[in-house]
């Protein structure tokens, strides 16, 4: 018998290795879609098989792709969605491009009981974010992944809101979310109590809030509930870089809730996510370990939180600050982003701090009707980019703000400023008092000790994170300017109306110092508002400027 060459045995044990590596990671590829009965198509429908990690989660149009390896050929597929009959499959039923059609779940309407009573308000789980943090990741690859909370309620308990905290160093540039609420047993998520999706899509990070009200979730008889997110659709940033995560904090209870798909087994780890409830209960319901919670009205803080990152997603998608006519001015060290809306004298606006000319998406139509309105991002925010590594000022941001008018031709402006821009229109007035008409302020402050210890607390720690949530030249900004002196508050003599929430980080005081040491100042506080004004009362914040302008106010 011939000998083998020995490269001819290494050629064929090679193969040999490769075959058998090819055998060990064959698998089959099932695509389809998930229908009603209706054949309309049912959005993310959950899909696995029980004790395994082979699972997906449809898409918003019902189609879905899942690999099966063959080590689990045999096994059946269950197929999982909200207010319909779970569905199982063996896998020789199963066929590429299948629809998979699934009945609809009959509820009992007694379900909803909380009605014609007069309810309290609370808000349980975590209101505020602590310097020290962790976040949860998702994975991208796996849309099944659940994550969230177990939290105490009352025996009579109406769902407002979800409110979540996405950790600042996420990546990308749209996310949508699932939410699920489960009764809990044996303090593990049980059965999902909802009859629809809830779906949110947003493309900031920081705290979110998920309006509930419309859903009508009312429990009767439970004390805890367990809500959790998956992550169902992605867009990745503009470097194409995607992480998403939650944070959470340490705590000995262990109250983080995972499961990798929901045909397998909930894990609870050490640890609470940066989340809270926004309910309403029965007085009569009262329960004694969750009465010392702090109401929403003792909280204004963090009711006025929750209302800004709503009130930001809408200003995101109002289309202000992305306009195609919208035009940069070169300024050497940064170039600044303008729009312009209207016609006749010049109004310019100064957003606040890490904001951009979308904040100004309730003011701007109505102050367009009788004013050419120009407005800024401030250098290093919103579309503005910024090539320096000074430390931030206001007088530095007023000077900005002179090249940009100098480079429109501009002799003469009203300008309304929100908080630091607001600061930033008050240092301008003084060092260019030739060019101003009028100035508006909201929330301005002449130093840091006007600010609320507080915030000054919460800026300073987010100093020492190591990843702070915004530009630390921002922070600081806060924390170590303006300087402002009454005596030069004296010099102004143009018409400035003053303005605050009744509620505002501004110390009052601080607000009344300003006005009174203006000599052609209005002083105007608006009742049941904070710091975010122009988002908490537009119609209200918009008629007392055009009527200090002595316009009249837009129908």
């Amino acid at each position: 018998m011939k000998k083998i060459p020995c490269s001819f045995k290494r050629l064929f044990l090679t193969f040999a290795a490769l075959f058998t590596l090819f055998n060990a990671q064959a698998q089959y590829i099932l695509t389809g879609s998930i229908k009603d009965t209706q054949q309309h198509p049912i959005p993310y429908c959950s899909i696995g098989i029980k004790n395994s990690r082979v699972a997906t989660v449809a898409s918003e149009d019902g189609s879905f792709k899942l690999v099966i390896p063959d080590s689990l050929a045999g096994t059946s597929l269950t197929f999982s969605a909200i207010g319909f009959m779970d569905r199982q499959l063996k896998q020789n039923e199963l066929k590429p491009g299948i629809i998979v059609t699934l009945k609809e779940k009959v509820f009992d309407m007694a379900e909803v009981l909380i009605k014609g009573t007069k309810l309290k308000e609370r808000i349980v789980g975590q209101q505020s974010r602590p310097m020290i943090t962790f976040s949860k990741m998702f994975d991208k690859n796996v849309p099944s992944i659940e994550q969230g909370n177990i939290f105490e309620i009352y025996n009579r308990t109406l769902l407002k809101a979800y409110n979540f905290y996405i950790m600042p160093s996420s990546r990308f540039s749209a996310i949508t979310l699932k939410l699920n609420v489960y009764t809990v047993k044996n303090n593990l998520p049980d059965s999902n109590v909802l009859r629809k999706n809830i779906t949110y899509h947003t493309t900031a990070t920081g705290w979110q809030h998920i309006d509930l009200a419309a859903h009508e979730l009312s429990f009767d008889g439970l004390d805890k509930i367990a809500v959790t997110l998956q992550l169902v659709a992605y867009a990745p940033d503009s470097s194409n870089n995607f992480v998403f995560g939650v944070s959470a904090k340490k705590t000995v209870a262990k109250d983080l809730l995972f499961r990798y798909q929901s045909q397998g087994n909930w894990e609870s780890n050490a640890g609470t996510f940066i989340a809270n409830l926004d309910l309403k209960y029965s007085k009569e319901a009262d329960k004694p370990e969750l009465a010392d919670k702090p109401s929403a009205a003792e909280k204004p803080e963090i009711t006025a939180l929750a209302n800004y990152y709503r009130y930001k997603q809408a200003s995101l998608k109002s289309g202000y600050g992305k306009n195609k006519n919208g035009k940069y001015i070169d300024l050497g060290d940064a170039r600044i982003y303008t729009e312009e809306y209207g016609k006749g004298e010049p109004l310019v606006l100064l957003h606040g701090n890490n904001g951009s000319i979308a904040d100004f998406y309730q003011q701007i139509p109505a102050f367009a009707k009788h004013f050419r309105v120009i407005a800024l991002d401030t250098r290093g925010q919103g579309r503005s980019t910024d090539l320096s590594s000074e430390a931030y000022s206001y007088d530095g941001f007023a000077n900005d703000l002179y090249k940009v008018l100098t480079a429109m031709e501009l002799k003469k402006v009203n300008i309304v400023g929100w908080s630091d821009g607001g600061n930033t229109a008050l240092s301008f007035n003084l060092t260019h008092p030739e060019l101003v008409n009028n100035i508006v302020t909201i929330g301005a402050n002449l130093d840091p000790s006007g600010v609320s210890d507080s915030l000054l607390t919460a800026f300073s720690n987010e100093l020492k994170v190591q990843n702070p949530s915004k530009d630390s030249r921002l922070i600081s900004l806060t924390l170590e300017q303006p300087h402002i002196t009454t005596k030069q508050l004296q010099q102004i003599a143009n018409p400035v109306l003053v303005i605050a929430g009744s509620d505002d980080v501004i110390k009052p005081a601080h607000t009344r110092l300003i006005a009174a040491n203006i000599s052609k100042s209005q002083l105007q506080i608006i009742p049941n508002t904070t710091h975010y004004v122009p988002f908490e009362k537009p119609e209200d914040l918009n008629k007392v400027i055009l009527d200090f302008l002595r316009l009249p106010i837009p129908k």
